[in-house]
Parts: structure tokens; sequence; C-alpha cells
């Protein structure tokens, strides 16, 4: 295309929306000598024919004036047209004008240059005009200017860029075409151009006009963001940070097409810093997906996620500083409705656990007291997965940063503790596991935690009733039984509640004959005899009476219960002591009731050798037997005590099933004072029982 006669805008037609009602102008005092009479009438003439003869005029006199070198002569018809024509009130005049202007590069050629800034301003003025026809004729005007001048118009570049982005949304279809038609030539030029553009001050325009709303406008954008970074010499990737969160916006675009077309060309800077992540800026990057990664866009929201994982998986240490913020953007989303925003926050959070493991313990890029902030913050408000990721993230921080963690404890630890009641039984085990971790290294927090639990269990029915049993297994599993059930017997000693420390005994006890957690705890208890009598050292016969007389006092609110506590420990005489001071305390339903279940415990396996030694003769059981009321308890135990009095009358040897006979008054323990604190407690029970 070699003039703008023959450009795809020229028809040879006015535009359909075009009605021939300007007359001819009159022109400005002292201009009049710079165009003939003639030439003007034609530019300002209501027929496209005779404004396009005008233009062919004009394109002459400027080829000559050229080839003439009178440069002064040029800029007087260039001004003449601006002032006249492009600037007229008159809407023919204007796009007469508009039309000369264009004619007037043409016939400049290669000297085009020294007149850009006469010939681009008016022209691009007429980009915002109200009329359609003007801003369609400006248009074509803009696009035969840059088929001649080319690069030399990227002076202008950013300027026309804003004016095409502008006309992209224009509710003229004519217009949008035109602009359309303009930006493919742009684009031609800024591809094949050996000149570079001011691309600090672009990025600044871009920045602006990236959020924009229009679909057309975003295309278009997303286009030119592509092109360029398509441009060898042109790095678009250094000025990412101040445009990417407008692309971001793109994503969230109620049009397909842009949504794909956004995607792919975040994805492509995604691949490029991938490939070359020197001199990334990673603040400014993740401050931006910090936003997205919260979205509630899932398509954006997902794509975030996608970046932070990469950021994570390249930048490394250099991550490390952002964890915090990162946790609170990445946890929320392991509980989210949304399979593919689940999946994504997984991997995310994995390849964030794996960054914090595989650095050097205690490195100072980890702020742990913003990272256990973050975690509480979580713990109060997020579903499940979330409470859970977070209290692996705190046993991870144990591991690797056990220092920093250490001094800040007080602040995530109520956190924690709070944890004990949480609806899910999956988040208490996990909790437990973590409360247990930071007791076993920090003895100070052992009393706390117990406490807070014990205390939690009173104040909650609903958790003493359905929880204590995975509350008590779960920290045996992870501390020592013994020391468990010693701090929980003490601190159920200074309650006043004598109903909940009933219930709270009657539950430990249960747990200690039947849980296989407590098999160490009930095989120390079951040695207790041996132990005392025969233990290897002081230290060890004094540990082994004060775990007796702990459980003992507090094993005293509940009959059962504390005549379990004698038969599992072999202290058989003061078992049967214990019966005949039934006789003595208020024998209630709900005693009644425990002693029944009681001997549906002795036929479990935990009192198999408790059997063994029935064939010995024994007062106890027998006393036993004559407290309980005619029931199936009470035909259970008699047929048993039945059976073994037939075996002791027959002539079987039972001599190698027999035990040693236990001085009982050789052990030290106090008993007349056990007894008496466990009439006193059995009568706080009774007594109890009668109010309610």
């Amino acid at each position: 295309m070699e003039s703008w006669k023959n450009s795809l805008f020229s028809s040879g037609k006015t535009l359909p929306t075009e009605k021939n009602q300007e007359g001819q102008i009159k022109e400005k005092e002292g201009e009049a000598t710079a165009l003939p009479p003639s030439i003007a009438r034609n530019l300002s003439d209501r027929l496209y024919d005779k404004r396009k003869l005008g233009a062919l005029e004009v394109e002459a006199l400027v080829r000559d004036l050229t080839a003439q070198k009178e440069d002064d002569r040029i800029r007087t018809v260039i001004q003449h047209l601006v002032s006249n024509f492009s600037e007229s009130p008159q809407g023919n005049a204007r796009k007469g004008g508009l039309i000369a202007l264009a004619a007037s590069a043409i016939g400049l050629g290669t000297d085009i240059y020294k007149y850009i800034d006469q010939l681009i301003p008016p022209v691009l003025k007429c980009f915002g005009n109200e009329d359609s026809r003007v801003r369609y004729y400006a248009c074509e005007s803009l696009y035969n200017i840059a088929k001649v001048a080319r690069q030399k118009i990227l002076i202008y570049f950013n300027e026309i860029f804003d004016a095409i982005c502008k006309l992209f949304a224009d509710p003229d279809v004519n217009v949008t075409n035109g602009a359309k038609l303009l930006d493919r030539l742009i684009k031609d030029i800024v591809t094949e151009s050996d000149q570079g553009l001011d691309v600090e001050r672009f990025i600044g325009l871009l920045q602006e006009r990236v959020y924009v709303t229009h679909p057309e406008c975003r295309q278009f954008l997303i286009a030119w963001v592509m092109i360029l970074d398509s441009v060898p010499d042109i790095d678009l990737l250094a000025y990412l940070p101040r445009f990417l969160d407008g692309l971001f916006h793109m994503l969230k675009d109620n049009t397909k097409n842009i949504r794909l077309e956004a995607e792919t060309c975040i994805s492509e800077f995604l691949k490029s810093i991938k490939s070359d992540h020197t001199n990334v800026d990673f603040a400014g990057f993740v401050r931006i997906l910090l936003v997205h990664s919260v979205s509630k866009d899932e398509f954006t929201r997902c794509i975030a996620l996608e970046w932070v994982d990469e950021f994570i998986k390249f930048g490394k240490e250099n991550m490390l500083p952002y964890t915090p913020s990162l946790l609170g953007a990445i946890l929320p989303g392991l509980s989210d409705e949304s399979q593919e925003i689940k999946e994504s926050s997984i991997r995310t959070n994995n390849s964030l656990l794996n960054l914090i493991i595989g650095v050097n313990k205690d490195i100072d890029m980890i702020n742990v007291g913003a990272i256990l902030q973050t975690l509480s913050n979580q713990f109060s408000v997020s579903n499940v997965p979330s409470r859970l990721a977070g209290l692996n993230w705190v046993l991870v921080l144990q591991t690797t940063s056990p220092s920093q963690l250490a001094t800040h404890l007080d602040d995530v630890f109520p956190s924690l503790l709070s944890m004990v009641a949480d609806p899910s039984e999956e988040v208490v085990k996990v909790d437990l596991e973590v409360l247990a971790k930071i007791s076993s290294t920090h003895s100070e927090y052992f009393q706390k935690m117990m406490e807070f639990i014990v205390q939690s269990l009173q104040d909650k029915e609903v958790l003493l009733d359905k929880r204590t049993t995975l509350i008590v297994t779960s920290l045996c599993n992870s501390l020592s039984s013994h020391r468990i059930y010693i701090t929980l017997s003490k601190i159920l000693q200074t309650k006043d509640d004598v109903q909940f420390v009933t219930t709270m005994v009657q539950t430990l006890n249960l747990i200690l004959l039947t849980s296989k957690e407590l098999v160490e705890l009930r095989t120390t208890l079951k040695n207790f005899v041996p132990n005392v009598l025969n233990g290897e050292s002081q230290g060890k016969k004094e540990e082994a009476m004060e775990l007796f007389t702990v459980l003992y006092r507090s094993w005293s609110y509940n009959a059962s219960a504390a005549l379990s506590l004698c038969l599992l420990t072999g202290l058989y005489r003061h078992a049967s002591h214990l019966i005949h001071t039934f006789s003595k305390i208020e024998i209630t339903v709900n005693v009644l009731l425990d002693l029944d279940k009681l001997v549906k415990l002795l036929e479990s396996p935990v009192f198999l050798y408790l059997r063994l030694q029935l064939l010995q003769p024994t007062q106890t059981l027998y006393g036993l037997l004559m407290l309980l009321p005619q029931s199936p308890a009470f035909e259970t135990l008699k047929n048993r005590l039945n059976s073994i009095s037939t075996l002791i009358t027959s002539s079987f040897d039972l001599s190698t099933e027999k035990v040693q006979k236990v001085d009982e008054s050789k052990l030290g323990i106090p008993f007349d004072e056990l007894v008496e604190h466990f009439v006193k407690m059995q009568a706080r029970q009774a007594l109890k029982t009668r109010r309610i």
C-alpha cells in the first residue's frame, strides 16, 4: 500500500453514518495564502469525493515543496491544516483536515521525520472527538501517517497506544474496526523496528491501563504484552511485578476467551522466570500472588497457587521470609470445596514444608513467631484439613527451629490447648501429639497442659463423656503413662466436684485395666509387691509406693476402682479389708452398678493371673459376692468361686500355681490411713448422690 488513497480505510465513499450537512469554512486571516482557495474549499466540502480531491492536491503541493526543500512553507501548510481544519468546529472540515494531514505525510515521504511533532498530536487529539465519524477518520489518518513514518512514530508510542486502547471500547463498530487495523500496523512497526522503545515510560502507562474491564480493551492489552515480550530488545520480565496484578484480574473476566488468553500470557511469563530466575523481585511477586491465592475466583486462585508453588521450588531460601504470609494463603485452600483448589493447596503446602525441612536448623530467615501467629489464626477459623496441616507445621518447627519455637511457645500454646475440645477426633489426636512433644521437651508446659485438660473435662460434660478415653490414651501413647496417671490423680484430689472426680476415676480405671496404651503401667502395678519388697534400689521402691498411694487416694472416690486397684496390685488382704469396710458406707445403686462392672472385668484377660490365684482360698471375692444383689454378675462370680472350690477339694496338685502369701504389713504402706481416706471419700460420694 503506497498511499493513503489506496489504504484499507479508503473506500471512496462516505461512512454509513455520515450526513452531508456542513458547508465550507472561512480561513483564518494571515493563513489564506498557505493553501490555494480551491484546495481549502474541497477539504471542507460536504462530499467525500471533494475532500478526497482536496487531499490529493495537498499531497501534490507538499511533495513539490519537499523537492524544493521549502521546510518553512511545509510547516506553514501543516499548521494551516491543523488550525483551520482538524481543529475546526465543523465536522466536514475536521474530516478533510485529517485526510489532508495523511496526504501531507505521503507527500513528505522520507522527510516525514522532520514534521512528526506537527502531524501526530493533532490526529491523536481527534481520537477523543465526540463525533464517531471524526474518530474513524483519525484512525485512517494515523494509519497512513504510520505507513510512511514507520518507526519514526515510536516517539509517540505511548500516546498512540493509549488512544488505540480507548477506541477498542468505542461504541461505534466502524471505529473499533478502524482501531484494530491501526493496531495491527503499529504491532508490525514495533516488532520490525531497531529503535528501542522507552520501556520504563510505557510500563507506567501499562500499569494504569491493565486494570480496564472492557473485554476488547483487555484483549488489546494482553496481545500487546505478549508482542512486546517477544521482542528481543525489550525485557518485560524485569517490569512484570508492576503489571502482573492486572493480568491476574483478567483471569476473572466473564468472557472465556479473555480468561484463556490471560492464562496463556501469565503461563509464558512463568516459564520465562523458571528458565532464568536471576534478579527476580521475590517481594514484588509474592505481594501480588498472596492477594490472588485467596481469590474467590477458582480459576484465578489455582493459577496463583501454581505460581507460589513454582516460586517456592526455584526460589528456595529466597522464599523463606514470606513463609508466614504464604501459610495464611495456602492453609485455607486445604479445606476448600473445590477439589482443584484443594489439590493445588496440598502441593504448595508440601513444597513449603519440604523447603523448611531442607534448611539448616534455626535459620534466621524463618520468622517462627510470625508463623505461629498465622497458625493460631488458622486454628480458630479453618476447617479440619487446614487445622491438621497447621498442627503438622508446629511439629515440623519443633524439629527444624526448636530454639526459636521455644521463645514463642506462650503465643501458640493457648491455641493448642483449646483444640483439645475440637469437634474432630483426628484434630484432637494430632493436637495431643503436638502438646505431648512440647511437654516432653519443655517440662514447664506439662503441668499447664494437664490442668487445662482436667478443667476442660470438668467444664464440658460432652467432652467428659466422649473424649476422656481418647485424650488419656493419646497422651499415654506419647508420654509416660506413669507420669500421666500420677499427675491426673493429684489434680483430681484438688477438685471439689465429687461427681466429676468419681466419673473421671471410673473412666481412668477402665482405661488402666483395658487399654493397650496402658500395658506398661498395668505391668508395673501387677509387680507392685515384688518391686517394693525386692526392689533393686530405694528409689524404685519409693517410686512404686508413690504410684500406688497417689492412685489409691483418687481411686477412693469410686469403690469398684479402689477395689480393682488392690486386686491388680495383688494386695488381696487389703482388698478383703476394703470389702469389710463396705458395711460402714452407704451402698448406693451406683456403687452396686460399679461392682457389677468389676465382676465382668474379672472375666477379662487382664485379670487372668488373678483367676489363677483364686486356686488358693480367698476371702476378697467371697466378700464381694455377698455385696452383690441377685443378678447376672452375682451368678457369674458365684459360678467362678464354686468351680474353684471343687478344684481345691480335688486331688489335683496345684502347688506350681500357688503364690506365696504376702505379709502386707512389711510393705510400709499406711493401709489404715488409706482405708480411712477411702471411707471418707465414699461418704462424700453418698452425700452428693443424696443431694442429686
